[in-house]
Parts: structure tokens; sequence; C-alpha cells
């Protein structure tokens, strides 16, 4: 498949821009291979380099992205890692019972294995902090909104406080709240230092970044072909995600994010394969 549309660079990432200025980058030049191809250096793409790294120690692994670590999406969210329901869309943020418990359980696996990277990289705790939130209400319908959520999650059996409006002046220093609602399971990042700080915790760990190296076409002729504007990447495996710069291939299909092994079985995805060896055990966590 060709690549429609490449990423367009809005202008500075404030996140990013208030950090040190980082090493030069290194685009990837010429033909190279590895047992792993990964595309996008976001959240999703170097955790999955990360859980890679865990199942198959001794592969090979690049990951591709197409601006420099920070610049790009993951370098401009609000900063939260929120573990409960957050459908801002809904009458109180929150949906069925039952599926806003699985919700809540996907989110707290991926916040830990976060955590666990921060931990594992040394990051400090501007770059991540399990902190909590707390959900600030400034007008009526808020306040409503912050009481209804809080029945909710009082019904998820989940912890959580309400806070009046003179507890959140103590806090804030402002009368401007009338109440606000604490949950604890929510973690606080600096999304540009936490991304920077896994990459290069990463990097020392093996796994190849190349930078400023966008795909602007993805091949599968017995491995993965990625090619870039300098050179191109063989690999029997491959974890790509279509993100908002490119919402669909060349054929005119959405493309979800996928990890795949060449030799899978019926071309299905993911268990990672070690080259010449066994199946890496991928199965979910069991927590």
């Amino acid at each position: 498949m060709k690549v429609a549309r490449l990423p367009i660079d809005p202008g500075p990432a404030g996140w990013n821009a208030v950090l040190p200025a980082p090493d030069a980058a290194t685009p990837l030049v010429g033909d190279a291979k590895a047992d792993w191809l990964i595309i996008g250096a976001g959240f999703a793409g170097l955790s999955a380099a990360r859980r890679l790294t865990q199942l198959c120690p001794n592969d090979h692994i690049i990951v591709l992205d197409a601006a420099r670590i920070a610049d790009g999406p993951a370098g401009r969210n609000s900063g939260f890692m929120i573990d409960l329901p957050h459908d801002l869309s809904s009458g109180n943020y929150s949906g069925a019972l039952e599926g806003d418990l699985a919700q809540t359980a996907d989110n707290r696996r991926g916040i830990t294995f976060a955590a666990e990277m921060a931990a594992e990289f040394r990051l400090s705790a501007e770059a991540f902090s399990l902190s909590g939130k707390i959900n600030g209400a400034a007008t009526d319908k808020g306040q409503a909104h912050n009481i209804d959520f809080a029945k909710h999650l009082a019904a998820m059996d989940e912890p959580h406080e309400l806070l009046d409006a003179a507890k959140m002046k103590a806090i804030t220093g402002t009368t401007y709240y009338q109440n606000g609602l604490f949950t604890p399971g929510t973690a606080m990042i600096q999304p540009a230092h936490y991304i920077r700080g896994i990459a290069q915790g990463l990097r020392d760990a093996g796994v190849a970044i190349h930078e400023n190296s966008p795909v602007t076409a993805l091949e599968k002729s017995g491995d993965w072909i990625a090619t870039t504007p300098q050179g191109s990447l063989r690999a029997p495996g491959c974890r790509y995600r279509m993100s908002r710069h490119n919402r669909r291939c060349a054929h005119g299909r959405a493309c979800p994010e996928r990890l795949w092994s060449a030799d899978r079985p019926n071309g299905r995805p993911i268990r990672a394969r070690r080259r010449n060896g066994p199946w890496c055990n991928a199965e979910p966590r069991p927590d």
C-alpha cells in the first residue's frame, strides 16, 4: 500500500519546546533488516516496542517515525492518562456499567504498563506521576455531572471523593469552583518529557529509532517492506497504526492498528515470533 498523506507540521509543540533540545535525528538511510518493524513512535508504538523487548529479547526492533519524537500527537496531548470512563458526550461522563468496568480494567492495564516503563527508565515525577485527578465544576450543570458520576462510580465500587466548594477553595485558592470530584487512578504526565524518556530508555535497551523517516509505502512480500525517502526496511514482523494524518490506505479501506508476523499461520495478527525460533509468549498479561 502507498501512504496517501504524510503528517503536516502544525508548528512547535509547546510541551516539547520547553524541554532541552534533543540530539540530532538519525533518519533511516539505505537498506536495513530487522525482526520487527514498528511504524510510529508515539504512545502505542513505543509501548509495542517495549513489549516486544520483553517477549523477544534477542530480536532486532526498528521504529520509524515521520517526525521528531514528541513533535507529533504524543507530545501535544493534555497530559492525562485516565483510568475511568471519560465519555464527554454523555450526561455524566459514563456509559453502561458493564462496559465501563471493562474499559476501566483495560485502561488500568495500560497505565500500569506505562508506570512500569517510567520506573524502569527512571523518569522523573514531572514526566509521569500517579497523582489522581480532580474534575472541577464551576457551573450548576457541571456540579450535577460530578454528583451523577459519583453515583456511577459508587455502583462500580470505585474509590472517589466529592469535594464541596470550601474544599475546592482550600485546594485551589479560588472560589471559582462549586464542587470537585477526586479519583485516584489517573496518571499526570508531561507528555513530551514522558515520550522522549521512553524513547531514550528503549534506545538504551537496543531498539533502533529512526526519526524524520516517514513511511511512504508498505508492502508484504514474504516479509514486510517499508519504504522511506532515504531507505527501506525489511522485517518479518510489523506493527503499524493508521493515525489522523492518514485515515485511509491507498486502496480506500480504513487501516487499524495491527501487530503482524509474516510467518503467522493464516496471516492472523499477533503472537510475536522469534527469527528462526518458536513463538514468543505474547498472550495477554494475566492482570
